[in-house]
């Protein structure tokens, strides 16, 4: 549709991915986005988008695959004509024991977590430099990049490093009018299930006394995408309604902010598989 801004969402068929490219198209912009497995929920974001007058394209891909990604970029331009706004989303979320990690584990983590952002940001930025777009880049990250728990060393180290990143790329692209920025989201309930639900009751942990919502992270990217955010570059604007001001809240675990079941288990974890290598 002429004079519509073009938008690539990593995986958007569900959870924040969906509740940006849905408050995206709603602002504007045709949409295209990525998903892994989820061809039906992909299929209802589709429909959605569409019914909100924007064009799209969904594209199936495996972000753990890297050198796909800068031809899915490459694809999404010639299928759209250009790119402005590139919204690095998909992710896995690995929770592991250092005790335990295999170079596998790491490899594959890395890989997915912080190379293919990285990876899809540079295809991006080179459409966007090539063809004189003064367009954005936007890192989903996480408060765990910002605020340690048990269990989270590989995830949340990804997710500071991409902040890292992030501010250096701002440096780098400012010559050419495009801005890079991140989002940090906390406590959001992409699974819709009430605290009853689950482990962590965070509907009284979080200050503003809610889960947050797909659209809170939505509302967030449309802002940092727009004009309105022009002069903001290299920043992480943090969307958790509080959730990690106090640290580590107290109760994220126990009375202290070690997870001792997992240490615990972690431990046995590690015993058994040296046992099964000695007697392998």
């Amino acid at each position: 549709m002429a004079g519509r801004k073009i938008a690539l969402v990593t995986g958007g068929s569900s959870g924040i991915g969906m509740g940006i490219a849905l408050e995206l198209a709603g602002k504007g912009y045709d949409i295209a986005f990525t998903y892994r497995k989820n061809a039906g929920g992909a299929s209802a974001v589709q429909a959605q988008i569409e019914a909100l007058g924007a064009q799209c394209c969904a594209y199936q891909i495996s972000l753990e695959a890297l050198e796909g990604c800068a031809a899915l970029v490459d694809r999404v331009r010639a299928d759209f004509g250009r790119i402005d706004a590139m919204v690095c989303n998909a992710a896995s979320d690995r929770r592991m024991s250092i005790l335990t990690a295999t170079p596998e584990d790491l490899i594959s983590g890395a890989s997915q977590l912080y190379a293919a952002q990285m990876l899809l940001a540079g295809a991006a930025a080179r459409h966007m430099v090539k063809d004189g777009v003064h367009g954005a880049i936007l890192f989903i990250t996480s408060v765990h990049g910002q605020m340690p728990t048990t269990n989270d060393f590989l995830y949340g180290g990804m997710k500071a490093a991409i902040e890292r990143s992030c501010q250096s790329l701002a440096l780098e692209l400012s010559p050419y009018r495009i801005r890079v920025n991140c989002i940090a989201p906390g406590a959001i309930n992409v699974r819709h299930l009430d605290d009853a639900q689950r482990k962590y009751p965070y509907s009284t942990m979080v200050p503003l006394g809610r889960w947050g919502v797909e659209a809170d992270i939505g509302h967030a990217a449309a802002f940092l995408l727009s004009d309105a955010a022009d002069y903001i570059t290299g920043e992480t604007l943090r969307v958790d309604g509080g959730f990690a001001l106090p640290g580590v809240p107290e109760g994220w675990a126990e009375p202290h902010p070690v997870d001792q079941n997992f240490v615990r288990n972690a431990y046995e974890q590690m015993l058994k598989r040296e046992e099964e290598t000695d007697n392998g």
